[in-house]
């Protein structure tokens, strides 16, 4: 029996309700978390075979019958518990634990419990009801151990009475701050909701160390002036979409905290602003997102309605918005983006997603059994730091250990990525210059890539089923993958990528199967930064906590009847998170809405088509990156996915589909004619467009201008002698 385990009945038996922690983390691994303690041996015992190096916590109050005084010891010195507790009387001798910063964990009883207190004084917590503490032989995310004092452990010494001169005054539960009355909303309410989280996309993140507070009041204050919103509205879209970005979050579950976030918008009342109430309200670039001249029909999706509604959408706006979302998958692009030279939080994103997609394989699906496996596309000029967010993930994937998910750089045919698969059916593939590859296989000069484009679709529709490779005349060549998450984040130059795509990809299935994101922003000058790479250690945590997530038990008891019946493992036991009413709304709007754009759009029907599907997987990867223990697909994530998804395909639509073409001069013809459409309404001289296009020979270039011409794209006109082409 392991140490952990043997610690973890030792204490079940003093009649301690016990649950695990991930191991190395105070975080708790059960769904529900200190709720879950229990005394059971079973429980415990099926705990702790799941997760043998768990670490161990108690719940404190009533059920176990202990109250704790937690004298703690910051890392960096400025706060020292065990100096404070010197202002009060000797505590009584009772049990005692030394926790691995200097600090310590004195257990009592008590008939009259004391309340809780966060700060009781500096450096010194009071843990009662509903709080909880880790236990020896547990191991800090510092890596030292908790420990027994000498002769001070639960079985050798008695719990003493809890002190009175410890006791906090007693004091009703917090509750929320009475409301402040405002002006009525004379907007739609779910309008004014979505403008506000658009301006709040665009807001600086509280980061501690520099200034947060004060970012957080500055967001606060033009929630409730610049857009009236009241307490309640305010703190409900600033903890949902402003405070998952902040670094760190504040912990909202923590009374101490979420005081103090509240705080800030009562005091953001107080301020005095220079523009008048409700400016923000009809303020130009908050509007609802994506194109600057384009107006579409979409389905009134925050309202969860059939209706048909006219919005007009910023690309400006709606990228802020989409580069800031919650949970892990912000703190990544955060992070990512902030060590960064040339930052492309587009391109951030994309690399985040793929990477979750990857760590949540076959770990968890939707009520339709969605997956979470994604092929990504970062479409950027050259030098424009495509390759920073390549790096972050592979140093992501050292630090927190699971760099055995990453798959080799390059690929020399497509049966060494079916192998690959078939030892780690989770495998995330980082390739720079896809482009480069995607134009080999569409010219056919190897054999061994000819089939790589193929596999990789069967792979994609395979993850939630199994894929069966190609048959061989020796058995043992068979390659079966049960339930294979195949992720690829590639990255290209705009032209390398659109040259290695034919227009018969935009029908065949493979483009569908592909999330381009093209960087809208011009080249990005260089910037300075901190010589500081360190990656936070609360993404480290997470990553390690969904590295370790398991639902499979007695995993070994059953592989046998997979094996026999020529499988090499068994189905992941996954975990089904729950997409509630009003999400599943924004679903089927969004997939009413990309049938239609479908209809109209004959040439990007196949693409259209799988949008839903697509927002699906993005939503699947949000809602796991904003909860370990509960993960939802809730109305606010389904929206931020279908917005995301509609973002790339009308971008692709725009900027990439034009360029792909089946022959050289198609692209250059398309070429000629963006030169000549980029000369604005007067035209181009034949000189100056001469010089523009001195990549082609002069009669081809001549072909070309002819070829526009006849088919009534351009026309020409002479000024003072001169000839100008012009688009009509």
């Amino acid at each position: 029996m392991n140490e952990f385990l043997q610690a973890a009945l030792d204490y079940a038996k003093l009649g301690w309700k016990i649950f695990p922690l991930a191991p190395g983390s105070k975080v708790p691994l059960t769904s529900h978390g200190v709720k879950d303690a229990t005394s059971e041996k079973e429980k415990i015992e099926e705990w702790w075979t799941r997760w043998p190096t768990a670490n161990i916590a108690v719940s404190c109050g009533r059920g176990s019958g202990i109250y704790v005084i937690d004298v703690d010891v910051s890392d960096t010195g400025d706060i020292d518990g065990t100096k404070t507790i010197n202002e009060f009387p000797p505590l009584p001798t009772t049990v005692k634990q030394a926790t691995p910063r200097g600090g310590f964990h004195a257990f009592f009883k008590s008939e009259t419990p004391p309340a809780n207190r966060n700060s009781f004084r500096v450096g010194i917590d009071i843990r009662g009801n509903g709080y909880y503490v880790v236990l020896a032989p547990s191991i800090h995310p510092n890596g030292k151990k908790y420990k027994w004092e000498d002769r001070l452990s639960p079985w050798e010494c008695p719990l003493a009475e809890y002190p009175d001169f410890m006791r906090p005054a007693v004091r009703a539960p917090w509750v929320q701050q009475e409301v402040i009355k405002t002006p009525v909303l004379t907007h739609n309410d779910s309008d004014v909701m979505r403008r506000a989280g658009l301006y709040l996309a665009q807001c600086d993140p509280a980061i501690q160390g520099q200034a947060g507070h004060d970012k957080l009041l500055y967001a606060a204050s033009r929630m409730v002036y610049g857009f009236l919103l009241t307490d309640s509205q305010a703190y409900d879209i600033l903890a949902r979409e402003y405070n998952p970005r902040c670094i760190p979050p504040w912990d909202l579950t923590d009374q101490k905290d979420e005081k103090d976030f509240r705080r800030k918008i009562t005091e953001a009342r107080k301020l005095q602003p220079n523009n008048p109430e409700g400016w923000l309200l009809n303020e130009a670039g908050y509007n609802n997102v994506i194109d600057n001249t384009v107006t579409i029909d979409c389905n009134a999706l925050l309202n969860g309605n059939n209706k048909t509604t006219k919005v007009k959408l910023t690309k400006d706006s709606e990228l802020q918005f989409l580069c800031h979302p919650t949970g892990l998958l912000g703190e990544m692009c955060s992070w990512i983006n902030e060590t960064s030279l040339k930052e492309q939080p587009f391109l951030s994103l994309a690399a985040s997603l793929t990477f979750l997609g990857s760590l949540f394989g076959r770990k968890i699906k939707d009520c339709l059994g969605s997956r979470t496996n994604l092929y990504c596309m970062g479409v950027a000029p050259s030098s424009a730091g495509k390759q920073h967010a390549i790096n972050q993930i592979r140093n992501l994937c050292q630090k927190a250990g699971c760099i055995d998910i990453l798959g080799g750089d390059y690929i020399a045919s497509d049966s060494a990525i079916e192998e690959r698969m078939s030892r780690s059916p989770t495998t995330l593939f980082l390739w720079d210059e896809i482009g480069h590859l995607l134009a080999h296989i569409k010219s056919g000069a190897s054999k061994n890539h000819a089939q790589v484009v193929s596999l990789l679709m069967k792979l994609y529709s395979s993850a939630s089923s199994i894929y069966l490779g190609r048959e061989y005349a020796e058995k043992e060549k068979q390659r079966s993958i049960v339930q294979p998450c195949c992720c690829i984040y590639g990255t290209s130059t705009p032209g390398r990528f659109t040259s290695g795509i034919s227009p018969e990809e935009l029908q065949d299935g493979w483009l569908s199967r592909c999330l381009i994101f093209n960087s809208l922003s011009s080249q990005r000058k260089k910037r300075s930064r901190k010589n500081n790479f360190n990656i936070p250690s609360e993404i480290i945590d997470k990553v390690r906590l969904w590295c370790v997530f398991s639902l499979d038990k007695n995993k070994d008891n059953v592989l046998s009847e997979y094996v026999d019946a020529g499988f090499c493992e068994q189905p992941p036991k996954q975990l089904e998170v729950g997409t509630d009413i009003d999400a599943e709304n924004v679903f089927t709007a969004f997939d009413d809405e990309t049938t239609e754009y479908g209809k109209t759009h004959n040439h990007l029907a196949c693409l259209w088509g799988k949008g839903e599907e697509n927002a699906r997987r993005i939503a699947l990867i949000v809602a796991a990156g904003n909860s370990f223990n509960n993960p939802v697909i809730t109305k606010q994530v389904a929206d931020y996915s279908c917005r995301l998804i509609r973002f790339l395909l009308l971008s692709f639509e725009e900027s990439i589909a034009p360029e792909i073409s089946s022959s050289r001069i198609e692209r250059d013809k398309r070429k000629v004619f963006l030169i000549i459409k980029n000369a604005g309404q007067g035209g181009i001289r034949i000189g100056d467009l001469t010089k523009a296009t001195r990549w082609l020979y002069r009669k081809n270039r001549q072909e070309i201008l002819d070829d526009i011409c006849n088919s009534g794209e351009v026309t020409t006109n002479v000024v003072n002698g001169h000839v100008f082409y012009r688009v009509i």
